[in-house]
């Protein structure tokens, strides 16, 4: 199945436990609904640009993913942790799909910078995984962040993806060098991204009331940083041909040591610094 025939299938939350997102269906719908919520005036200011380009666009909301641990990049990345996660709680903030013409398409887009940048394209290598209930449709699908700043490129990529037809890969990588300088500069941040979450962990904890869900969300970070440091690096054919003359295995080997330098702090450590700060 293509991506807008799977998307519209997905029931939320409004159908009871069975839902696995908050909502899904028309975005003209779901901006009604956020449109004098407080706190969401920048969502709905920034999804009113895409409602403009489609009036036919969907969204799904929150959408809660699952990890699937026999996917070979996963058993590889070796992040334990991440398998012993209740299902569902991988969560992607935003998909828009819609249908053009005889395609489907659809967008993941997370609230924020560069650093939600690297998180949808995590979110799109946990989505587009082998053997999941989304398999097939990688070419279907891009990853963005969206914000004030950076409205008018999410819209031209949109308009190029959706509209134009162009191909995933293209708009993806010039989404990659206009947000970035280098596909160097993205795998640091990602690992500044981790080590400033552990840097976090008992102040963040402290805070939470539901220490178990707290602990979930940093186990899910620090398997979406990882997941994207490798597969990222693996999905970069100038690697594999310019830096490693096509040696993949000489790749892959450098994938894990980007991966494994994503550090973390065990499950079973986190949930002692939870009693200690309870």
């Amino acid at each position: 199945m293509a991506i807008y025939d799977i998307l519209s299938e997905v029931q939320d939350a409004r159908e009871g436990n069975t839902g696995i997102c908050e909502f899904n269906g028309f975005l003209e719908d779901y901006l009604s609904t956020i449109e004098t919520v407080e706190g969401k005036e920048e969502v709905y200011t920034l999804l009113s640009k895409l409602f403009e380009k489609d009036c036919n666009l969907k969204i799904c909301v929150g959408l809660r993913l699952n990890i699937n641990k026999d996917a070979i990049a996963n058993q590889i990345i070796r992040y334990k942790d991440a398998f012993k996660l209740p299902k569902g709680s991988i969560v992607c903030p935003y998909v828009v799909y819609g249908k053009f013409d005889d395609v489907q398409k659809a967008i993941i887009l997370a609230l924020g910078d560069k650093e939600e940048y690297v998180k949808a394209k995590a979110l799109y290598y946990v989505m587009s995984e082998p053997e999941n209930e989304y398999e097939g449709t990688r070419n279907e699908i891009i990853a963005d962040c969206m914000n004030e700043e950076n409205v008018e490129l999410m819209l031209q990529a949109v308009d190029s993806f959706f509209f134009q037809n162009s191909k995933a890969g293209i708009v993806q990588r010039n989404l990659d060098s206009k947000m970035f300088e280098s596909y160097a500069e993205m795998y640091d941040l990602a690992n500044q991204m981790g080590k400033e979450q552990e840097a976090s962990l008992r102040e963040t904890l402290a805070a939470s009331e539901n220490k178990e869900a707290c602990i979930n969300t940093f186990i899910a970070n620090w398997f979406l940083l990882k997941k994207f440091s490798y597969v990222q690096y693996m999905m970069d054919k100038n690697n594999l041909n310019a830096v490693h003359e096509g040696n993949v295995k000489r790749q892959r080997q450098v994938a894990k040591e980007k991966s494994d330098a994503i550090g973390f702090v065990s499950f079973s450590e986190l949930w002692k610094l939870a009693k200690e700060v309870r």
